[in-house]
């Protein structure tokens, strides 16, 4: 009696442990579709729904990828940056960062352009006031696009073809 009730338990387990792997994968799989897509994650676990540039960012069609960075307000509106042989782009007061800024509204190292391939991303540095990407703050890297506008303090840059 007691051997079949062990062999039954250790069945059950089997079972659960089966159903879980499923679970998982089959949750990675959604995952890595909507990440191909475009879309970001949305569910009880991310706790915020797409915001309007990612939902834009899927009927957007690329024609080319953004080849340089534009200050169209604040203090040094006019400056243009090359985004060529450049991987990433740090964005801040802090004469470490490559694109220096004179306002005092952005943090000493406040946000960060990532090159992933051809694409831009960009991602706050947990700056005090935020980083806003088409008006709406992010949280997380954003892709960029030809056209898109972000505000750092009260600076904003375009990205320009």
């Amino acid at each position: 009696m007691q051997s079949t009730l062990v062999l039954l338990v250790k069945v059950v387990l089997l079972v659960v442990l089966w159903l879980f792997i499923w679970v998982t994968v089959r949750a990675m799989n959604r995952d890595v579709a909507r990440a191909t897509s475009g879309a970001a994650p949305v569910g009880p676990g991310t706790g915020h729904a797409p915001s309007a540039h990612s939902a834009r960012g899927l009927a957007f069609s690329r024609s080319a990828a953004p080849r340089s960075l534009i200050l169209t307000s604040g203090p040094l509106a006019g400056t243009t940056l090359a985004l060529s042989g450049y991987d990433e782009i740090t964005v801040g007061r802090s004469s470490g960062c490559t694109l220096v800024l004179e306002d005092d509204f952005a943090s000493g190292t406040h946000a960060r352009l990532i090159r992933r391939g051809p694409d831009w991303f960009l991602e706050d540095l947990d700056s005090r006031n935020g980083t806003f990407l088409d008006g709406q703050r992010i949280d997380q890297p954003e892709p960029l696009h030809v056209g898109s506008e972000f505000r750092v303090g009260q600076t904003s840059v375009r990205m320009d073809a």
